[in-house]
């Protein structure tokens, strides 16, 4: 019995000694880890889009100096003049994932916001301001202008490129 409890004794500490040669060495992250993070998110969220453009060949988006694309509707000219910063507007709209997914969608009532003075994914803003009231545009909006690398905490996940289809129905 003595044997076994021996044995038994010996397997246990056997699987606790570290081998330092396996251990993998463990750095500290640095500036220069966040950055190699950030442009390889980049990059591969610019793949992503290019991927989805290519299989969408009827969207013929501008990039804006951002990463933004969007594109109006041909049927949908807008009235007055472009919305800035400081109005406030009126947009029905609704938000998805690149792959479909739908996150959220504006009921009966429209969202109403101050433009630059909310908390809408700012790529969104961006293009409001390129429109008038009656237009309506797709956008494609890379996570970093949208709800970056952690969501929004409740539907869209982190690092999440949003497509956005949004009628601007009026400013003030």
């Amino acid at each position: 019995m003595t044997k076994y409890v021996y044995l038994a004794i010996c397997i246990l500490f056997a699987c606790d000694v570290k081998d330092p040669e396996s251990e993998v060495k463990k750095e500290k992250w640095s500036v220069e880890h966040s950055i190699d993070f950030n442009q390889e998110l980049h990059e591969r969220e610019e793949l992503a889009i290019k991927i989805y453009l290519e299989h969408h060949k009827d969207l013929k988006m501008i990039e804006t100096g951002t990463g933004v694309r969007y594109q109006f509707a041909e049927n949908r000219i807008g009235t007055g003049d472009n919305a800035k910063l400081g109005d406030q507007v009126s947009v029905n709209m609704s938000i998805a994932l690149l792959d479909g997914t739908s996150c959220y969608e504006t009921d009966s009532i429209p969202d109403q916001f101050v433009l630059g003075r909310s908390d809408e994914e700012s790529g969104l803003q961006e293009v409001l301001q390129l429109m008038s009231a009656g237009q309506k545009t797709k956008i494609i909006i890379p996570s970093y202008l949208a709800h970056g690398l952690l969501g929004d905490s409740e539907i869209i996940p982190p690092q999440s490129i949003l497509l956005i289809d949004v009628e601007l129905i009026s400013l003030q």
